[in-house]
């Protein structure tokens, strides 16, 4: 249960953080796929950094796969290994074939041709439909017809209408129609999949119940990032709190040690996981810390959930509905790198080029600093002016830094020369009271 709770989790991290298509895996996928490989059902096509099963769901099954799927999905795969299978398929490859030959052997497959399997294809929804009806018992050509499977899914609650050859087809799909066939009566039964697995010693009645009994689902994620509670060290020295959003760094490996309320965190006090794209990566290590490998120029953002509080509640049916309820805080990674030719900003690490509006929240008489670069190289002796009507002061103080001071909410512009150059910044300040 708590490996698919941090399932749960970890997919929804990514889906904030990045677009996803329009068939991308959901949590009702991701719970399946975590019913189906507690009960041996379902294998993944590795293992992540964490040593989670990775499963792909993102991705279009090729034949080959999904006639293993589903050979799994039986609990057949011991039997498949240890037979004996002759096919009339001359193209399929070496490790597909003991399953291939298992549903071929036992009606479940009759390939694309009288010679050929076409295993490399990827599957429509309709053909893995059909593998999955004729496992349950019904005939196509009788039953139902193949190219129009879902019409027979459907009648039957196995599918929800959601399925026809028009709709890319992914290995998600496949694992929610293997986990709704596990409730579906087998054809002229009153004994589902499930009842039959266990009829068989696949898995047992309890195992069962205890795999698929009252799953936690995650509620949507919360939009706000709460700074307040939450502080990092890296590498053993505590991060400013106000640049733990964007911080710059020099690219490596950091051990990042989080604390909540001023408590150092145990592993199991939280969650962390890669947001948005980057080709960095993130992992927990077993005395609470946490691993962030940052490449050279990149720029990743690592989102961190904590107090991860198990909730159940009903909803408007009375049916029970339980999920996790967390808060966010994010900590951002990228390279302190300086464009080389014109005027340029840096401002706590964060670089601003000439044309950009930047904003910040700030009360009045609040002030922030910032440094000018030229080429590349840090300058002093540069002028600076603002618009009439500003709502800031803009000086340069003796070390050669840009003091901006705040007079009140507004968007203004400021001029920085250099060397008869001239660069204009923009700036948005509101106030935060």
């Amino acid at each position: 249960m708590k490996q698919r709770i941090l399932s749960l989790v970890l997919l929804l991290i990514v889906l904030c953080g990045v677009a996803t298509t329009a068939h991308a895996a959901d949590a009702e996928a991701y719970n399946a796929a975590d019913v189906l490989y507690d009960l041996g059902l379902f294998s993944g096509t590795g293992t992540k950094t964490d040593g989670s099963p990775n499963f792909d769901l993102d991705r279009a099954p090729t034949r080959h796969e999904a006639v293993t799927m589903l050979v799994r999905l039986l609990g057949k795969e011991a039997e498949a290994k240890s037979g004996t299978w002759t096919t009339p398929f001359s193209d399929v490859a070496d490790w597909a074939a003991p399953y291939v030959g298992y549903a071929y052997a036992n009606g479940l497959t009759s390939g694309t041709s009288a010679t050929t399997f076409g295993g490399n294809a990827t599957i429509t929804a309709s053909q893995y439909l059909t593998f999955v009806l004729r496992a349950m018992g019904y005939t196509s050509g009788e039953d139902f017809q193949w190219n129009k499977a879902w019409e027979l899914s459907d009648q039957i609650g196995l599918t929800d209408g959601r399925y026809t050859n028009t709709k890319s087809f992914l290995r998600s799909d496949v694992t929610v129609i293997s986990r709704n066939a596990m409730d579906v009566n087998m054809k002229g039964s009153g004994q589902t999949l499930a009842e039959k697995l266990i009829s068989e010693g696949v898995f047992t009645a309890k195992e069962y119940k205890n795999t698929v009994e009252s799953p936690l689902v995650l509620q949507p994620p919360a939009l706000h990032i709460d700074r307040r509670d939450v502080e990092f060290a890296v590498n053993g020295e505590m991060l400013d709190r106000s640049k733990s959003f964007t911080s710059r760094f020099e690219p490596g490996t950091y051990v990042i040690t989080p604390y909540i309320r001023g408590e150092r965190c145990d592993a199991d006090d939280y969650e962390v996981e890669m947001s948005g794209r980057g080709s960095g990566k993130v992992w927990k290590n077993p005395d609470g810390t946490f691993s962030v490998y940052f490449p050279a120029d990149d720029a990743i953002n690592v989102r961190f959930w904590y107090d991860l509080t198990p909730v159940t509640t009903t909803d408007a049916n009375g049916n029970a509905i339980s999920y996790i309820r967390r808060t966010a805080n994010d900590l951002g990674f990228s390279t302190p790198v300086i464009p080389k030719s014109g005027i340029i900003l840096d401002r706590d690490g964060m670089n601003f080029l000439p044309g950009q509006t930047t904003g910040s929240s700030v009360k009045l008489q609040d002030y922030f600093v910032m440094y000018v670069y030229y080429d590349g190289v840090r300058i002093e002796d540069y002028s600076v002016t603002a618009e009439i009507g500003a709502p800031f002061t803009v000086s340069v103080q003796a070390d050669g830094s840009l003091l901006i001071l705040n007079q009140r909410p507004g968007e203004a512009k400021f001029t920085v020369t250099y060397q008869g150059e001239s660069a204009d910044f923009g700036i948005y300040l509101s106030n935060n009271g």
